[in-house]
């Protein structure tokens, strides 16, 4: 008669052996199944030209006439940031966002701004827009370079840039 060890309720089963490269496998199947961003490309320059804190809480509500305004109010500080940035012709910023507020002007060129849902937008020089918390691409499809000025309003400690994976829409539209 053999003699075979059973889990019983006065008894808690053994514990297991663990295979760690069964583990490691599994793990390294899963992070490589995870969208991955997708890093910028034909940046010709790409300048901080200065960046600081701000002294105290941002309130600015400014109203000229009866038919414009602007209001910038932040909670905790925050920090500036300038920014002098050329892609050249194909290039991309790659998906990204910011952990803030950036207004943006294109001194050259004409750029390809793709939002989260891939809706397209272009700016071509002397236009300005803004980028934030959504992610977003921007694309150089012309055969010069894109040169953009870039002004950051950003959380203080927190980087300019967050990357983020390519969506489903870009990845249909072939975007990178």
């Amino acid at each position: 008669m053999t003699n075979r060890w059973r889990p019983s309720p006065h008894h808690p089963p053994a514990p297991r052996t663990v295979r760690w490269p069964l583990v490691i496998l599994a793990a390294s199947l899963t992070i490589a199944t995870v969208a991955v961003a997708t890093p910028p490309a034909g940046v010709v320059s790409n300048t901080i030209l200065a960046q600081g804190p701000t002294a105290g809480a941002l309130k600015e509500n400014i109203r000229i006439g009866d038919n414009w305004a602007v209001n910038l109010d932040d909670k905790g500080q925050s920090e500036f940031y300038f920014q002098d940035l050329v892609v050249g012709p194909g290039g991309r910023t790659g998906w990204h966002s910011h952990p803030g507020l950036l207004l943006i002007t294109v001194k050259e060129g004409t750029l390809d701004f793709y939002n989260k849902d891939c809706v397209k937008h272009s700016y071509s020089a002397g236009q300005s827009f803004t980028e934030a918390a959504e992610p977003h691409n921007g694309l150089n499809p012309g055969p010069g370079d894109v040169h953009l000025l870039i002004a950051y309003i950003v959380k203080k400690g927190e980087p300019r840039r967050i990357e983020s994976p390519q969506p489903k829409c870009g990845e249909a539209l072939g975007l990178q």
